[in-house]
């Protein structure tokens, strides 16, 4: 795979410091289109990068069904639930074509963040940056999702 189509998004957030040591924590996986890669509710084990592919993440709203809040894709995170005390999945993430991730252990990088706070503030600094746009993307769905039918 040619680094630069999927080397953007989160990474370049990072120092090159940084990214050394985050990849060098991951793992790489891959999922066929249609897989499910975890639900939501399920434990959150893993903080992914999006290498190829594009993964749905599907809540299930009541009376509405499942909703997509976002689509993803190379380059992009999900599953940050890891990095947090519940570490309980809140969404479903479902590959909508086929999909290679890298994986790093939530664990393992709460573990290098305490380790090296520097890198820790920098990791989260970044990571905020990304829930902040996703906040805003999944607002819009979610007032379309709740919105009274006329």
């Amino acid at each position: 795979m040619n680094k630069e189509s999927w080397y953007a998004g989160f990474l370049p957030k990072l120092a090159p410091r940084v990214r050394t040591k985050l990849l060098g924590l991951a793992h790489s996986s891959c999922y066929p289109a249609g897989t499910t890669i975890f639900r939501e509710g399920d434990p959150s084990l893993y903080f992914y990068l999006i290498k190829s592919g594009r993964v749905a993440l599907d809540i299930a709203v009541p009376g509405k069904g499942v909703v997509c809040l976002l689509t993803v894709g190379p380059g992009d995170i999900f599953s940050w639930s890891a990095l947090l005390e519940s570490h309980a999945e809140t969404a479903t993430a479902r590959a909508i074509e086929e999909v290679e991730v890298l994986g790093i252990k939530g664990e393992a990088l709460q573990y290098l963040c305490w380790e090296d706070t520097e890198l820790g503030v920098e990791f989260y600094r970044a990571l905020a940056e990304v829930i902040a746009a996703r906040l805003s993307a999944t607002r819009l769905v979610a007032l379309d999702a709740f919105a009274e039918t006329r």
